[in-house]
Formats: C-alpha cells, structure tokens, sequence
C-alpha cells in the first residue's frame, strides 16, 4: 500500500513528509497553474524534499509531443513519473515511454476500459478519479475499484492501481476494495489524526498525568 499526496505546494508537502508515512506527491496541470509560479524550479524543489516518486504531467495532446516532454520531465528528477492523459494518443505514447525506460501512469481514468487500455499498454500505474466519479456518478465507485482489481490480477497485469480520492470514506473504500495507492489532497490527509475519540483519550491521559506528577516525566524520573 502507498499513500501518496496531492499537491504541489512545498510547504505542505515539507509538513506531510516529516510524518514518516508518504510514499510521494501527485499533481495535476489545473493545480501547476493555479499557483502560478515557475513551474521547473517547484518540481524540483518539491523532488528535493525527500527521497520519494513526484508524479507530474505532460499537457501535449499528441503522441510523439507527450514522448519529447515526458523525456524532458523524466530528465529533471530519477523519481520523477511520468502522468499521461488516458486516450488513445496517449496510450501510444504510453507504450513508447514504456520502451525507452521511462516510468508512467496513466491519468484521469474514470471506467473500466480506460484502465483496460492503460494496462495493456504497459503504464506502471493507472490513475482511477474515484473523487469525482463520487460527486457525479450514482455508482458505488468502490466497484470500480474491485472491478479493475479483478481483471489486473486475473491477467497478472502489474500496473499499480491508483484511487484519486476526496475524502476519508473514499480513502478507505478504495484500499479495501484492493486499490496498491490512493493519492488525496492535504484536507483528507489531515483527517488522519482528527478522530475525535483518539483527541479525548489523549487529553484525558495527558490531564490525568498532569494531575499526579505535573510536569515530571520518563526522562527526568520522579
């Protein structure tokens, strides 16, 4: 299982790594250009945070143009993965990236048969966007999820399958229904630890010992 966050932000990736838990960063074109800011210069600062995957995307519309600029990219960082659009264009970009080495994962898969095609076309990893599909879509996206489990592993496909999630439900549905990844944005990554009954336990316990030995702990001894 890998947990990976979405974002392209430093600061938030910098405050998330330091947990110990993240496995990399994913991000999309929308996300690059809403900061607004020199987008080579943030990839690798954001490669130079710690020793994990970035998944960044080309935006050309054409085979042999996502080719050159998933080289490009690729070229900028070794743990850079190359996110390719999941069309037909893209596949076959997908299969040549696949040739010359250069690790990919096919993007914004939304059915089954997207994943289908990404897989056959030797992406590592195929992105499934369960946090839209969840909002608009009166499926059970955790069947999408099972579905394309079933056909990688009944045909011993190694693409890794990832859940873009939105939220802690999501998240887990996603991991149960046999998801290798999820990808989620600091807001859902933040949900870790704010279960209410865990805060009031270790309030609880934190009071409770403050009451018997004030500020005195295994450290400083009684």
């Amino acid at each position: 299982m890998k947990l990976y966050l979405n974002s392209c932000e430093p600061a938030e990736i910098r405050e998330i790594a330091q947990w110990g838990i993240l496995d990399g960063v994913t991000m999309n074109p929308t996300m690059v250009a809403a900061i607004n800011r020199d987008y080579v210069r943030n990839l690798k600062e954001i490669c130079a945070i710690a020793d994990m995957d970035v998944f960044a995307q080309v935006v050309a519309e054409r085979a042999d143009t996502m080719v050159e600029e998933a080289k490009a990219l690729a070229a900028l960082h070794p743990r850079v993965i190359v996110k390719v659009q999941t069309s037909a264009e893209g596949v076959r970009a997908i299969r040549q990236l696949k040739a010359a080495g250069i690790r990919t994962c096919a993007t914004a898969i939304h059915s089954t048969l997207e994943a289908i095609a990404a897989a056959k076309a030797g992406a590592d990893h195929a992105a499934i966007f369960i946090g839209l599909l969840g909002e608009v879509d009166e499926n059970p996206t955790d069947q999408l999820i099972a579905t394309i489990r079933e056909i990688y592993d009944q045909h011993d496909l190694p693409t890794q399958l990832m859940a873009a999630v939105r939220s802690a439900s999501q998240l887990v549905e996603s991991l149960a229904a046999g998801a290798d990844e999820i990808t989620a944005p600091p807001s859902v990554w933040k949900l870790f630890f704010q279960n209410g009954h865990t805060l009031t336990r270790w309030n609880a316990f934190a009071s409770n010992w403050r009451k018997a030995y004030g500020d005195r702990n295994w450290i400083t001894g009684y």
